[in-house]
């Protein structure tokens, strides 16, 4: 009989193991669907800022181009050296993202979609706009030939884009690209012209 207790003795430490291996395999593969899905947005709204008036934003870090934000709208930077600036309308259904671009308008709209379809007209700001809405996306590139700012909108599930046309116009129509909306340089800074 001591033979078969020392039996079942190894058999339940053995079973024990294995369970215990078992839901610890369960949680790294929680925790890493953790990391992978809710820690990302997480640190992107660490960064957010709603803007309380128009603003005149850098879409890169040292970049030349802004964009000016109304007032309500929400600014993310991204994380980890990405140069993309992100807005959120205030009822949080449409999502912006911005990339300023070294290449002209044609070359920075080519590169950012093929959809057919697209349209250019010049807007208020003087800059010309070459847009799309397609797939329930759009996509634009504003600027001139000496570089652009590529803009791609989408909403959220359930919302419709067609409702944010005013909204798009008037975040295409706030886009610089020379860095004239950036704010002047304080005097004895050293970065006067």
């Amino acid at each position: 009989m001591g033979q078969t207790a020392g039996t079942a003795h190894r058999w339940r430490t053995r079973e024990a193991v294995i369970v215990i291996a078992g839901v610890a395999a369960v949680i790294a593969v929680v925790l890493g669907v953790l990391a992978v899905t809710v820690v990302p947005p997480v640190l992107a709204n660490l960064s957010a800022e709603a803007v309380e008036t128009d603003t005149a934003v850098q879409i890169a870090e040292g970049g030349a181009a802004t964009v000016t934000v109304p007032a309500g709208w929400v600014v993310r930077r991204a994380e980890f050296g990405d140069d993309t600036l992100r807005l959120s309308s205030p009822d949080a259904e449409m999502t912006i993202s911005l990339v300023e671009s070294e290449a002209g308008l044609e070359e920075a709209f080519a590169a950012a979609t093929d959809a057919p379809g697209a349209v250019t007209e010049r807007l208020a700001s003087g800059l010309d706009a070459r847009h799309v809405f397609a797939d329930d996306h759009f996509t634009a590139a504003v600027g001139s030939g000496s570089g652009a700012v590529v803009v791609r909108a989408e909403a959220a599930p359930g919302a419709e884009l067609g409702r944010y046309h005013a909204a798009l116009a008037l975040i295409l129509d706030g886009v610089r690209v020379d860095g004239s909306d950036l704010p002047a340089p304080a005097p004895g800074s050293g970065a006067e012209g």
